[in-house]
C-alpha cells in the first residue's frame, strides 16, 4: 500500500519536472531563434545604416519580436549602433507573469561583406 502512494507522489512531481523542463526548452528555443535573427538584422543594418521597417517586418516574421535601437545617437559611418531584438513569452510554472526574452547585439555601421 505505501509503494503505491510513493509511486503517485512521485508521478505529481515527475509532471512537474515536465512541465519546467517543458519551459526551460520553449526559452532556449526563443533565445535560439532571435539570435538567429540578430545576424541578419545585423548585416540589413550595417548595409542601410540602420533600422527601417523592412528590418523591422523581417525581425516580426521571423521571430514574433521587435527591434529597437539602444541610444538616441545617429548612426554615421564607422560607428558602432547597438540594437535588442525581444519577444515576450509566456511560461506555465518559471512565472506567473510574462518573461521578456532579449538579444542585445552591437554592429558597426558600413561593415559588411
Amino acid at each position: 500500500m505505501a509503494y503505491k502512494l510513493g509511486l503517485l507522489l512521485s508521478m505529481l512531481f515527475l509532471a512537474q519536472l515536465f512541465v519546467f523542463a517543458g519551459d526551460l526548452i520553449s526559452i532556449q528555443m526563443i533565445y535560439t531563434n532571435l539570435d538567429a535573427v540578430s545576424v541578419t538584422a545585423s548585416n540589413l543594418i550595417s548595409s542601410r545604416g540602420g533600422i527601417d521597417d523592412e528590418i523591422r517586418n523581417i525581425v516580426y516574421s521571423q521571430s514574433g519580436g521587435e527591434i529597437v535601437a539602444i541610444g538616441d545617437e545617429t548612426p554615421v559611418f564607422g560607428s558602432v549602433y547597438e540594437y535588442k531584438i525581444s519577444r515576450e513569452f509566456s511560461p506555465w510554472v518559471i512565472s506567473n507573469s510574462p518573461m521578456e526574452i532579449a538579444v542585445t547585439r552591437s554592429v558597426v555601421i558600413g561593415y559588411y561583406s
